[in-house]
């Protein structure tokens, strides 16, 4: 075999599937040259490109030498990890050379897997000569081997999925399409995927990278989803449940989402939320997955890459990206579902784009939902990160832009806070920078105790200086993961 093709014969042949033209077309736009967007619904089965791809770059096809797949989330990371892992242990994948990079994931740290699974900020330091595996070194002038993960980069070909989250406005928009700019440059194979990528988005890409746009229309299943407005979650959660259906609820807010946890504790509910170390975060995705978990309570976490079904989604209003994803998670496989909408408590997204889309819900959530929308690019950023990416600009030139915008990929940077009695990255869990910060000036120790910071700005750049791994935290459940108040 030699055509992406047939790499996509033998896979849908050998394992039995239905036939997927979206993602057959995406490898004819592949081996022509063309980068492609890809628009397929929930439920399309997208990965199943990363799969025939890693069975095309381990035979040797000439398209690239390894697949990166980049997601906007750890917690999808993990998800994807792991399916893939398993695929290569049952043969549908032919590599074992299969690995993720991430805060909590170390096994490919210069993307030299033949695959590898990361998040956009740890894609994108090492794409700008950055890597994080090596942060330490550099900020504090002993060098690095940038070089190694941009070979691989350069020689990969490259998927960003779930485009709608990665394609967040300031920083990370900004990251995103500088990445796309310097890759397509190089002749990079790209793929981005989305169900829920919106006319603004598209046309922003478009403006960054000729694209071949592949919309998936081969894909249908029966749902007959109805949609209502309602003001209690928690009691009609309880009696959905009571029904004997299975519910989502989900909620804005971690602290929304725990107050419910903890209402409904007697329906044996399971919370996933950010803020739950790597090793409980994995066990409750597996009864998250389990069809006899009854009651999930979530954040937006549940939204993207989670591939579970339920009866009934309660949720509170969000704007239309995120109803739309949160929907998909109902009969996902077919059959009838509920979706209950309940008002926005105020907090996280824009009161008024949330606004305008409740207004707007009626008897359906779905793509009519997403507005029309213009995306800010922040210029200089993505002007320096151009700059970067030449051979005349060094690791000392990418490391005095991040010094002087502190993070290049996010608003806010992450932070790891670490529970009583434990000083392991492994039962940590991420913070974001006004979080840590917080807990600082609140007294809460440094990690590894008695280190001292002379400033908070720019903490988590700080930290790495000097040789600080974060913050301790007042406590951590494995019921309802961290304690920070």
């Amino acid at each position: 075999m030699s055509s992406l093709v047939d790499y996509y014969n033998d896979f849908i042949y050998k394992n039995k599937l239905e036939e997927r033209k979206g993602i057959e077309q995406t490898l004819r736009e592949l081996e022509n040259g063309k980068n492609v967007i890809l628009k397929a619904p929930t439920g399309y089965g997208k990965t199943t490109l990363t799969k025939i791809l890693a069975n095309a770059v381990e035979r040797g096809n000439e398209i690239g030498s390894r697949v990166i797949h980049v997601l906007p989330l750890r917690a999808i990371v993990q998800d994807l990890y792991i399916k893939l892992i398993r695929d290569s242990k049952d043969g549908k994948i032919y590599t074992r050379s299969i690995g993720a990079q991430d805060m909590d994931y170390f096994s490919s740290p210069f993307f030299m897997k033949k695959v590898t699974v990361t998040t956009l900020d740890t894609f994108v330091m090492n794409l700008f000569k950055l890597p994080p595996v090596e942060s330490r070194n550099i900020f504090n002038n002993y060098g690095s081997h940038y070089e190694l993960p941009r070979a691989m980069i350069y020689s990969s070909i490259v998927i960003f999925d779930e485009a709608h989250l990665i394609g967040e406005e300031g920083r990370p928009l900004t990251a995103f399409l500088a990445s796309l700019r310097v890759l397509s440059e190089v002749g990079v194979p790209i793929v981005i995927m989305s169900a829920t990528i919106d006319e603004g988005l598209e046309k922003t890409i478009r403006n960054y990278i000729n694209a071949e746009i592949v919309e998936a229309n081969d894909y249908s299943i029966e749902r007959n989803i109805t949609v209502s407005k309602i003001e209690d979650p928690i009691e009609d959660a309880r009696k959905q449940v009571r029904e004997g259906k299975r519910v989502l609820l989900t909620f804005n807010t971690r602290r929304d989402a725990i107050d419910s946890y903890m209402r409904l504790r007697d329906l044996n509910p399971v919370l996933i939320h950010s803020k739950f170390n790597r090793f409980d975060r994995i066990e409750l995705m597996w009864e998250v997955l389990d069809r006899n978990t009854k009651l999930v309570i979530s954040t937006q976490v549940i939204e993207a890459g989670i591939d579970t079904t339920f009866d009934v989604l309660i949720t509170e209003a969000a704007p239309a990206h995120n109803l739309i994803q949160r929907a998909g998670r109902v009969a996902r496989y077919g059959g009838k579902g509920e979706v209950h909408v309940f008002p926005f408590r105020g907090k996280v997204y824009d009161e008024k784009e949330v606004s305008d889309t409740y207004n707007r819900i009626s008897d359906r959530i779905d793509y009519s939902l997403l507005p029309r929308r213009e995306y800010k690019v922040d210029n200089t950023l993505l002007h320096d990160l151009t700059v970067i990416d030449s051979i005349y600009a060094d690791a000392n030139r990418a490391r005095s832009l991040y010094e002087q915008v502190c993070n290049i990929v996010r608003d806010t940077s992450i932070i790891l806070g670490f529970p009583l009695h434990s000083d392991s990255t492994m039962f940590a869990i991420p913070l974001s920078e006004d979080e840590a910060k917080k807990l600082i000036e609140k007294g809460y120790p440094l990690v590894p105790e008695g280190k001292r910071l002379n400033t908070l700005n720019c903490l988590q750049l700080q930290m790495v200086k000097n040789s600080i791994l974060g913050v301790r935290i007042k406590g951590y459940s494995r019921e309802i993961g961290g304690i920070l108040e």
